[in-house]
């Protein structure tokens, strides 16, 4: 974890006097001392980091040098970035007004500003080695075991759910009521943890189910919901509606007209409100053909507010037998273990440890899956047990949670809490999230390993762990998207929050008030017509929106890293708004926008292709013009994902007169007939690759551009020719 954590920061500490005229303006006033004294201090607090992410950290006192060591690295960093955003542009003014510099630094301000930035940064590393001194703070304890490669680790099928058939048939019985033919609401109730979810999906993936509804439609609640959303996803579902439609009414009949033709299951999961039904059920057509509505709920007064023949069924805790069983189903997932002569002890051991989840499943998962990273003997289960004081009620499992957070090495509980950037039930996309801890280089490069590789690594880990599920899979099982336990989500913001890693915004006031947190999501239900970007600390690394505001500002956020638009069709550049609300952003290193950038190539061009860092370009879900001119000239990038040939303007992808090494990721770029050059373009790192040819671009011109690209393992060519590759 340090080189992850103070890595950067040494290498820019490092290189800070490569630049001569840099180095000529700072030696006059000592400055080239103080930076050469705070990287001996940082190395002295990279062994600390060092020795603490061996060890398993429990003390409060602990934890809390290791975050004010954070907020250190990150000042050092935000200050160093914005010395060389503004040096270069201001120091050649200096030097023709003054023909050199003067003698008191406090007539430079960007100069003095940046003294006077390092001189309080030694300060609070003086403060911290002296609280260490005072309050004994130490990292002794337990080495951690570390995780074998999450590749080689069996893992129980999610689908065998402990203590479930019961439970399912009696659902069953009530879904497939040939007795009563009426529409019908069928309620699951339980808390957090329970298996609500899981029940429900495994019902609906069930041959029963399908053979008499056809294919469920599934919607997921939560607590914000909006019905308009709701009902374009069961629309969308129902492929009866091409287009989002903001008409409520309009969907509402479509859907109906459209269901009153079919006996139909829809799932509404995890619901929070009463009143969602009340507002729904003139949606729902009753045919007597035997129609059902599935929810799930925590809340008991949510399930009885459907009139309906069927009581709610509430689920409850496994018992101890069934307890033992999943726990050890994912602690011990090879088989053969049990055959082991200690396994009678490490059963008893089980008991105990199942015996504080109190038959809560979710805690049974995480709790089991936190103890097949250790060793299958009695002495390391019983250390961990020991360490444990929490009890579980039926309905909380966060404690049982936090210990399975707790054992993470520190660079993966970083990544664990950009969990708490997504809003609930969210379907995140591996690589988006992937490229976003790259951009934050909250992952390390290992070996030969790429960062990307590295990243997919630690997202495998958590998945192990059972603090991350997996929603969808590539053909080659790598995962596509995932998603996190609303109970898993809480914890990670709880912990953001306590290591102002990051803060969640549901409404402008939100964010405010905070001034530590580096970094901001955007979670606006309803549409609100207020510029974003009055956050009270101006050096955020990350802000990521996912509300319906398009008034974006973040100019004035000068050591941004991560800008994403992750929701589409709310959030954007509109045409009427300026690309100067994207000025003065140097050391951007992933961007996402959505929605309209037509007649602003130029601008927009000029501006990415001024960038020095920028490494993902994701432009998707937007409309743009050819930007081949300037993207191209970003030789950092490493993931371009362009538009979707929606438009006749497509960019032509790299020509051989471009050096583009760390490429990865090339998504929709066009070559034909005027693309040609002679050799192919230096993007031997491509792993992904999706061009568009026309009916001029021949087979010898397609084989020239894919012979040297060793690495790719995903290859999409639409157009003419595409087929016949020799």
């Amino acid at each position: 974890m340090a080189e992850v954590l103070l890595g950067d920061v040494l290498r820019k500490l490092a290189n800070f006097t490569v630049d001569k005229a840099i180095e000529k303006a700072i030696s006059p006033y000592g400055i080239r001392e103080e930076v050469e004294k705070l990287t001996r201090e940082l190395n002295y607090i990279k062994a600390f980091i060092e020795d603490a992410d061996r060890k398993h950290i429990v003390e409060k006192r602990q934890m809390q040098l290791v975050k004010d060591i954070i907020d250190i690295a990150y000042d050092i960093e935000d200050a160093i970035d914005i010395f060389h955003s503004e040096c270069p542009e201001k120091l050649p003014g200096i030097r023709g007004r003054l023909g050199w510099l003067p003698k008191k630094i406090s007539k430079i301000p960007f100069l003095y500003q940046f003294q006077q930035e390092i001189k309080n940064i030694q300060m609070r590393i003086s403060e911290i080695k002296q609280f260490k001194e005072t309050y004994g703070i130490t990292v002794l304890g337990e080495d951690k075991i570390p995780l074998p490669n999450p590749q080689l680790i069996p893992t129980v099928d999610d689908s065998e759910v402990i203590g479930f058939d019961t439970h399912r048939d009696n659902v069953l019985k009530c879904l497939l009521d040939e007795a009563y033919r009426s529409l019908a609401v069928v309620s699951i109730v339980g808390s957090g943890g329970l298996g609500k979810t899981t029940l429900a999906r495994k019902m609906c993936n069930s041959a029963d189910v399908s053979n008499y509804f056809g294919k469920p439609i599934w919607v997921t609640i939560s607590q914000a919901y909006d019905l308009l959303k709701i009902l374009q996803k069961i629309a969308k579902d129902l492929n009866i509606i091409s287009t989002n439609t903001e008409d409520e009414s309009e969907v509402a009949i479509k859907i109906r007209e459209f269901l009153k033709k079919k006996r139909y299951l829809i799932v509404f999961d995890d619901v929070w409100a009463e009143d969602l039904w009340q507002k729904i059920k003139n949606v729902m057509p009753d045919k007597s053909n035997g129609s059902r509505v599935l929810i799930t709920t925590r809340f008991e007064n949510v399930a009885k507010m459907a009139d309906t023949k069927y009581d709610p069924y509430v689920l409850t805790t496994l018992d101890d037998e069934q307890s033992l069983e999943l726990f050890l189903r994912k602690a011990v997932p090879k088989k053969h273990q049990f055959l082991d002569g200690a396994i009678h002890d490490l059963k008893t051991l089980g008991q105990e440890f199942a015996a504080k989840c109190k038959g809560l499943p979710l805690a049974l998962v995480v709790l089991g899956s936190l103890l097949s990273t250790k060793p299958y003997n009695f002495h390391e289960w019983k250390k961990l047990l020991d360490t444990m004081s929490w009890q579980v009620d039926g309905s909380k499992c966060i404690d049982v949670i936090a210990t399975s957070y707790e054992y993470l090495p520190l660079a993966k509980k970083l990544c664990f809490l950009y969990f708490a950037a997504f809003p609930e039930d969210f379907e995140i996309e591996a690589k988006t999230l992937l490229q976003i801890w790259v951009a934050e280089r909250l992952v390390p490069q290992e070996g030969t390993r790429t960062f990307e590789e590295t990243a997919e690594c630690f997202l495998e880990d958590l998945v192990q762990r059972s603090m991350v599920q997996v929603s969808k899979k590539f053909s080659d099982g790598s995962i596509r998207y995932c998603r996190v336990h609303d109970v898993m989500r809480d914890l990670a913001i709880q912990k953001a929050k306590e290591m102002n890693f990051l803060i969640v915004c549901s409404k402008p006031d939100d964010w405010k008030s905070y001034n530590k947190a580096r970094r901001v999501t955007i979670h606006y239900s309803s549409y609100v017509n207020e510029p974003i970007g009055d956050y009270a600390n101006l050096n955020i690394r990350s802000l990521l929106l996912f509300g319906k505001s398009t008034k974006l500002d973040c100019s004035k956020y000068r050591v941004l890293k991560v800008l994403g638009c992750m929701k589409w069709r709310y959030l954007g550049v509109e045409k009427r708004v300026s690309l100067q609300i994207f000025k003065g952003l140097p050391h951007l290193r992933y961007l996402k926008l959505v929605n309209n950038l037509k007649g602003k190539e130029r601008e927009f061009g000029e501006w990415v292709g001024g960038m020095k860092y920028l490494e993902t370009l994701d432009l998707v879900r937007s409309e743009h013009g050819d930007l081949s001119k300037w993207i191209w000239q970003v030789k950092t990038l490493r993931h371009a994902l362009l538009d979707d040939f929606r438009d006749n303007d497509i960019t032509q992808g790299p020509s051989a007169l471009v050096d583009l090494r760390n490429l990865q990721t090339l998504i929709n770029v066009e070559y034909n007939e005027s693309s040609k050059t002679s050799g192919s373009p230096n993007i031997t790192e491509l792993r992904e690759l999706c061009i568009h040819v026309d009916e001029n671009f021949c087979k010898e011109d397609n084989i020239t551009l894919l012979h040297k690209l060793e690495h790719l393992v995903y290859l999409w060519i639409k157009g003419f020719n595409a087929i016949d590759l020799g």
